[in-house]
């Protein structure tokens, strides 16, 4: 018999006033080979004689802004559109068999009263939630974390394992261990910053409904809770809070986000209102960002990991913080660099079509989505030139490259960087960079095509 399969799909969908029902009456599409495209930023071809399960799950996560997706064949396609249904279900025939596609979309995941938008304007903010803090130590407790998942190399860590070693048997970690082997580690521990602690329950937040399809968190809920009380979690929250601001302050000083939102905001056109970090001192490499838009306010939010409290001399800290800033930037610029990325989708895909030159790492599986990670890292770069200065520049940006060409296969970063930063040069700040595009992409097509 089939088994069930999740696919996470890289999606958006935009706020809808329509009120949302929970399911639709299944369509059909007959073929042998599925074409499924996710917004552009991945497409793949299913052949039926090679899947295995009955059902596959598609979840579309709220990023910021809705584009239509679509299952395709030769002959019939069927586009999911922002239509106000939650979850929709296609029936994928084929000559031996019916394949169930279930599809479920996270609609507006943000609502920001005028209370909200009074107080977060202009700010940003850098927190280390309850909840989202519990669900780090779940995971760093659980039998079968995967390494890049939990940072272990601190002081912090240890005190969690001594603290929580007595409940490491709690029956809460069978069902962890079986979503974590799923595949549901992001989705985990994400969607657990959408709950806070009233008393000592924990609840669905008035602000936020979630950050990823399909909650899993909610799922573990009353054991997760159940976990909380016999450990007494909040206690040992308690006991680390000096920690936590002092982690929290060390965000605020060596990332800038403040400059750097105000400098991006001069070189795009888009605009947004408040900046969200939320990280953990448990934390890996994950880093993931959400564009929320809602009652006429915009949120960027940033899950990331904690800076580590050691810091260079001081003839090296202008290195030290234009590092630590590399990790909020690349994520922040995302919801710069792919709304006028969308205004060139057409010439993007013809630009980069011969992708296994630009792109041999096996993930962001589509000319859009390669671009757009080139994009917005070769921007950090810009930023560093125009910031920091030449010197800092040389001295700071072969790291990103190396990182981009030898660990992420992104082959000709160094490259793509390199002429990104000659055009910023060429016009000396009377073009912005979204008005590089059109010469970008030029030069790109010409490398694309080139023996």
């Amino acid at each position: 018999m089939k088994k069930l399969i999740l696919i996470l799909a890289v999606l958006s969908t935009s706020c809808s006033p329509k009120v949302y029902k929970q399911e639709t009456p299944s369509r059909v599409i007959e073929t042998e080979t599925l074409g499924v495209n996710y917004q552009g930023a991945l497409v793949r071809t299913l052949e039926s004689n090679n899947i295995k399960e009955d059902t596959l799950q598609f979840d579309f996560t709220y990023w910021g802004g809705w584009k239509d997706s679509k299952f395709y064949s030769e002959s019939d396609t069927i586009r999911i559109t922002n239509n106000g249904i939650e979850r929709e279900f296609i029936d994928w025939t084929s000559e031996n068999d019916t394949v169930v596609l279930d599809i479920y979309k996270q609609f507006n995941p943000g609502t920001y009263d005028d209370n909200y938008k009074a107080i977060n304007s202009g700010k940003v903010n850098v927190v280390i939630p309850q909840v989202y803090e519990l669900a780090n130590i779940l995971v760093a407790l659980a039998g079968n974390a995967q390494p890049n998942w939990v940072n272990k190399d601190s002081e912090y860590y240890k005190r969690v394992m001594e603290y929580f070693a007595p409940y490491k048997n709690h029956p809460v970690f069978e069902k962890l261990n079986a979503k974590l082997s799923s595949g549901s580690y992001i989705n985990i521990r994400e969607n657990s910053a959408a709950y806070v602690f009233d008393g000592q329950r924990m609840v669905k937040s008035s602000t936020y409904a979630g950050f990823r399809a399909r909650d899993q968190f909610k799922q573990l809920l009353p054991s997760i809770q159940d976990f909380a009380t016999v450990s007494d979690y909040l206690a040992f929250y308690q006991s680390e809070k000096l920690f936590y601001a002092k982690l929290e302050s060390l965000e605020h000083e060596r990332a800038q986000v403040k400059e750097a939102w105000d400098w991006l905001q001069g070189q795009f056109p888009d605009k947004v209102d408040s900046y969200r970090i939320i990280m953990s001192p448990l934390a890996g490499g994950s880093h993931s960002i959400r564009l929320f838009e809602n009652n006429g306010f915009k949120e960027n939010i940033i899950f990331m990991s904690a800076p580590s409290l050691t810091r260079g001399d001081s003839v090296n800290s202008s290195i030290t913080d234009a590092l630590a800033l590399r990790r909020a930037f690349t994520e922040i610029d995302h919801n710069y660099v792919n709304p006028i990325s969308d205004n060139y989708a057409d010439d993007i895909n013809e630009a980069m079509s011969n992708l296994g030159k630009w792109n041999k790492g096996g993930s962001y599986g589509s000319p859009y989505a390669t671009f757009n990670e080139y994009m917005t890292w070769a921007v950090f770069g810009l930023y560093l030139y125009d910031r920091f200065g030449e010197s800092i520049y040389e001295k700071v940006m072969p790291q990103p490259t190396a990182f981009m060409e030898n660990n992420r296969g992104f082959v000709r970063f160094g490259a793509f960087s390199k002429h990104l930063l000659e055009l910023f040069q060429k016009y000396d700040g009377n073009k912005k960079v979204f008005e590089l595009y059109p010469e970008m992409l030029k030069w790109v097509k010409n490398e694309n095509y080139s023996s």
